[in-house]
């Protein structure tokens, strides 16, 4: 009875522990971001007012000075139609504005990959991007 016990008490102990395991893993996850919450996040910084598709850094805060170079900015965006972040690519970019394919010919000619999405337009005073939609409605 008592070598029963011990293997009931050790599988319960192993349930609890998996359980354990996967609420924390899942409570690490993030959910949707949206322009509200990284406004008040100091991780995130809007590099673009008043432009019509709004860009957003986030920079990784949790690591020391002297990493980072090891930990790349991330950028995402957010147009008037929604406020939930999204990361930054061709993609995502052409799902947002489904309708306007001269937008999307203007990105697939303009930028050869998502990481020259976040360049700016010196004579224009803005980012490319913006001003590819603004010039493709």
């Amino acid at each position: 009875m008592k070598k029963t016990s011990n293997y009931l008490h050790s599988v319960l102990f192993c349930a609890s522990s998996l359980l354990l395991v996967i609420q924390s893993c899942s409570s690490t996850q993030k959910g949707e971001v949206t322009a509200k919450i990284a406004s008040s996040s100091k991780e995130y910084s809007v590099i673009n007012t008043g432009e019509s598709i709004l860009l957003y850094k986030y920079m990784h805060k949790a690591h020391s000075a002297k990493e980072v170079d090891k930990y790349a900015p991330k950028y995402y965006f957010t147009t008037a139609s929604s406020d939930v972040l999204k990361d930054l690519t061709k993609e995502n970019l052409k799902k947002a504005f489904p309708t306007n394919h001269a937008f999307h010919n203007a990105l697939d000619a303009h930028f050869n990959s998502d990481a020259e999405l976040i360049n700016y337009d010196t004579f224009h005073k803005m980012y490319k991007l913006n001003w590819l939609l603004k010039n493709n409605p």
